[in-house]
């Protein structure tokens, strides 16, 4: 008889809360299903099904441009609500981060992610030389050394024939990459042609990331959700902190390839269709609210800005599920009304990327030098697999990309 007083209790709290969510909530005349405001349950659903993004995007298909995701979570995705949201304001610093996001059981407090705005500054200023246009030059011949071993190796494949796992191969250069860079030794990946223990477990941690954000919607009840997690999966996180014109191909190098304009709107292209991050990197409105794309938002709203549902948002770019690099070269008339602004793969503000320029030449040496010296052939299972809706967690969890190379006949070294 206790079991079911206490029972019929926690579910009147249930449905009181509830009903308090979808009618008396400070958010109740913001658009949205009813489901989404009343509970968190549909919202944690998706983030684990790896239906996020898709959730996010249907929402704002039928809702207009900021739509209510969960009780107290805003989703935008227009232009001004980038810099409303992640940009300082009016001199101050902008709005801080949530912590159902960056939580102490995600990311380490001491890292310069959970740093807080003072700390992170200061911390950015220091680091900020060694990404600057000239230190990024003395590293090329580094940036060469690897992508000359990523190339040796796709051709040693191409030349036996063997199918290969793109995917994966990308992987490897550019964790090698950061390797080098950052620790002044590669993780020796394209040598063996696998993941080093520490780059398997960065791969893995995504699923867990998403178990450990969808926990803490649920306070106070995240610690003992989380201890729920098994075991295995939190071990990995344990371990991962212990070790956290024609030319000649020759001539291919980073000034060359940044004077190719079809090459970037390509890659722009590619950032638009299939954002790093899909959902973006949450924040929490100040006391007193906030002005966000001309609406006043409460204090303590969590909001974000949806990079998929934004760039996939008929809203903000004509054809926006179709491949078409022309729409970056500002040539084309049918794209002129673009609202190109929306698209900040790496975020604005204080906290954007600091890496922004070294990936982006990065990925335009490595894609330059590929199509150089191969003819890449996607295989039909790979290709409907990815024509699919892929799932995420974090970010995308791709199938593997499987191509067969054929090295171009005036291209042999």
């Amino acid at each position: 008889m206790g079991w079911l007083l206490i029972l019929s209790l926690a579910l009147l709290a249930i449905v009181t809360k509830a009903l308090y969510n979808v009618y008396m909530h400070p958010l109740a005349n913001f658009p949205g299903p009813k489901s989404y405001a009343a509970s968190s349950f549909p919202v944690a659903f998706a983030q684990l099904n790896g239906t996020y993004h898709l959730f996010t995007q249907k929402a704002h298909e039928k809702y207009g441009k900021v739509v209510r995701i969960s009780p107290n979570e805003l989703s935008f995705i227009s232009s001004a609500a980038w810099n409303d949201i992640f940009a300082k304001r009016n001199g101050g610093p902008p709005l801080p981060r949530d912590r159902t996001f960056f939580n102490d059981m995600l990311v380490d407090k001491k890292t310069l992610t959970m740093a807080d705005t003072e700390n992170h500054a200061r911390l950015r200023k220091a680091m900020n030389p060694a990404f600057s246009p000239r230190a990024l030059a003395l590293q090329e011949p580094i940036l060469q050394k690897n992508v000359n071993l990523f190339m040796h190796q796709l051709q040693k494949l191409a030349t036996q024939g063997q199918q290969l796992d793109l995917r994966l191969w990308y992987n490897y250069i550019t964790f090698d990459l950061i390797g080098d860079l950052a620790f002044g030794e590669s993780f020796g990946c394209l040598e063996t042609s696998a993941y080093h223990e520490w780059v398997q477990f960065v791969v893995d941690y995504f699923y867990i990331a998403t178990l450990l954000q969808v926990v803490h919607r649920f306070r106070p009840l995240n610690k003992l959700l989380a201890a729920l997690i098994p075991s295995s999966l939190t071990k990995q996180k344990e371990d991962h902190n212990k070790l956290t014109a024609e030319k000649h191909e020759h001539e291919i190098d980073v000034s060359s390839i940044n004077k190719l304009v079809y090459l970037q709107a390509v890659i722009q292209e590619a950032l638009r269709i299939f954002p790093p991050i899909t959902n973006g990197f949450i924040r929490q409105t100040c006391a007193g609210g906030a002005l966000i794309d001309g609406l006043f938002i409460p204090e303590k709203t969590v909001v974000n800005v949806s990079h998929w549902s934004a760039y996939h948002s008929e809203s903000n770019f004509t054809r926006p599920a179709e491949f078409l690099p022309e729409r970056w070269l500002g040539v084309d008339a049918q794209f002129h009304d673009d609202a190109k602004d929306v698209f900040q793969p790496f975020s604005v503000g204080p906290r954007n990327c600091i890496g922004k320029k070294f990936a982006l030449d990065n990925i335009k040496l490595i894609l330059a030098r590929t199509l150089w010296r191969f003819e890449i052939r996607m295989s039909p299972d790979s290709r409907a697999r990815y024509s699919d809706e892929q799932r995420t967690y974090v970010s995308f969890h791709q199938p593997p990309l499987l191509v067969n190379l054929t090295l171009r006949q005036d291209k042999a070294n």
